[in-house]
């Protein structure tokens, strides 16, 4: 290797070897070769030299994974992003690791067996700074004959911890796995865990954290929501994503309110997923103090199940911080929307992506006509987002009028509709009123009345006529069919528009499937 290239500052080595690893020029390809690729790319770099090789072990050595196993007892660890291809090394780049899994039973906290095993552990990650706890099904038939009560074993717990990552900062817990999530046995113990673990107990006049920070939390509301809720105002100050999982829709407002109705405020949370286990009928939608802002620096917001509120509750206060949308859209969404005129074009201005999809959860069928579900979605932010995801069975051939009618979407690169059915002749109409398209992904519906009544000579001094200009950014097209569609029809669609736009490089053509069960 060139003497110039070892010589270049360590954080711009950094960069080139995240861009090599991350994959990024092969965006569009298959998964599985994308990996291939990765893994023939880390082995070159490790027979580079010595600091590209230092580099690349690093990268693939930040995570890992500990399990804790107390049937029988045992405790392993594996780095999560090692190469298969290579040997797995033995503990020797302990001091790499910046992030440890751990994946244990809640209830062996409690019986002592995980202290146990991680006090005879003789490793430390001394660089680690994260810890991501993975509770698997809660077993709570332990065998229990010590005298010791849930605070001592917490605490010790955190301490045998705190001894192998002595630079812990930041704390995930993800834990949806059991239906019993949240009943007064689990929730007490779960409460003296946040509460000795992370500091939460301590006075907020404290300049710096005690300890670790719970900054990620995945949960159940069920059921035992009381306690839920009781134990998401315990985490709301530090939280920054929350995943809530829902088999249970009462009093959906205890998550954002006490039950004396104080409003509760998560002030650093920037990612909210919310989503359900089946299909949930939200019945009456609870409103909220209209003063209350209680998620004011989201960032993401993903919605897997129907908006659970009756009021703008969830868009309150983050006017100036919401980047991405993802939700279902049905008519009492659409008249919250109206009513608190939650999409104005200056309300929302850094959004820059929006994922809708017309879809009643409940009822498991679009809950809208699907003009109306386009129309909404193309009249959020249309001057500022980027990429527009729009998910309606019954779209068809519905876009283009809704498109054509809304010509302001300069800045959009992404426009992922699985559902439309379009032509060549729509997608170059699409090219000109989106000057800023990248990337479509559609339903192809061959070439369209005018253009199929030309032969090969015509069509090709038709697009050699737009003179190589007719969009100079679009890159990649994806095209769905049922398996009835003309291949050749296809390659066509792509050589035509390769004529005319000079960045157009890559066609995905994705094969449909309908699950019949």
């Amino acid at each position: 290797m060139p003497a110039r290239l070892q010589q270049l500052p360590w954080n711009v080595m950094a960069l080139v070897l995240s861009h090599l690893m991350a994959g990024n020029q092969l965006r569009y390809h298959r998964t599985d070769s994308l990996d291939c690729e990765q893994f023939r790319r880390f082995t070159a770099l490790l027979h580079t030299c010595r600091t590209w090789r230092h580099l690349a072990i690093r990268r693939f050595a930040r995570t890992l994974k500990l399990s804790v196993d107390c049937a029988p007892p045992a405790l392993t660890t594996t780095l999560a992003y090692w190469p298969t291809t290579l040997a797995h090394p033995q503990n020797e780049h302990r001091e790499l690791v910046q992030t440890v899994t751990m994946e244990l039973d809640f209830w062996s906290i409690l019986n002592g067996r995980a202290s146990a095993l991680l006090a005879a552990s003789p490793h430390t990650y001394t660089c680690a700074r994260r810890l991501n706890i993975r509770f698997g099904q809660c077993e709570v038939e332990h065998e229990d004959h010590a005298s010791e009560g849930p605070v001592i074993r917490v605490e010790r717990f955190m301490r045998d911890v705190r001894r192998i990552m002595p630079r812990l900062r930041t704390v995930c817990i993800d834990h949806t796995v059991n239906y019993d999530i949240g009943n007064q046995d689990f929730y007490l113990a779960y409460t003296t865990l946040i509460t000795r673990a992370f500091n939460i107990h301590e006075p907020a006049i404290r300049p710096l954290p005690v300890g670790p920070q719970l900054t990620s939390l995945t949960f159940a509301w069920n059921i035992y929501y009381l306690n839920t809720a009781c134990l998401l105002h315990l985490c709301a100050p530090t939280l920054q994503t929350l995943y809530l999982t829902f088999n249970h829709l009462d009093n959906v407002r205890l998550l954002v309110a006490t039950e004396t109705g104080k409003p509760v405020a998560y002030p650093k949370l920037e990612k909210l997923s919310l989503s359900c286990w089946y299909y949930l009928d939200p019945g009456s939608r609870p409103t909220t103090n209209p003063k209350s802002m209680p998620f004011p620096a989201l960032r993401s917001i993903y919605m897997y199940m129907d908006y659970p509120f009756a009021d703008d509750t969830l868009f309150r206060g983050n006017h100036r911080t919401l980047e991405y949308l993802s939700m279902n859209i049905t008519s009492s969404l659409i008249k919250i929307s109206q009513a608190h005129k939650l999409f104005r074009s200056t309300r929302f201005a850094k959004l820059k992506a929006v994922r809708v999809k017309n879809m009643n959860i409940y009822r498991m069928q679009p809950d809208i006509p699907s003009k109306v579900a386009i129309d909404f979605a193309l009249a959020i932010n249309p001057t500022r987002v980027q990429t527009l995801v729009i998910e309606d069975v019954t779209m068809q051939a519905s876009l283009m009028p809704s498109m054509l009618k809304h010509g302001q979407l300069a800045c959009l690169q992404r426009l992922i509709v699985p559902d439309a059915f379009l032509t060549l002749a729509n997608m170059v109409m699409l090219l000109k009123i989106l000057p800023a398209l990248v990337e479509l992904h559609c339903q192809c519906a061959g070439l369209g009345p005018q253009l199929e009544s030309l032969n090969d000579h015509k069509l090709l001094d038709t697009f050699k006529a737009y003179g190589n200009c007719l969009h100079n950014y679009f890159e990649f097209l994806q095209l769905g069919h049922w398996g009835n569609a003309d291949i050749d029809v296809l390659a066509k669609c792509a050589t035509l528009l390769a004529i005319s736009c000079p960045q157009f490089t890559f066609l995905a053509v994705h094969l449909l499937v309908m699950h019949l069960d």
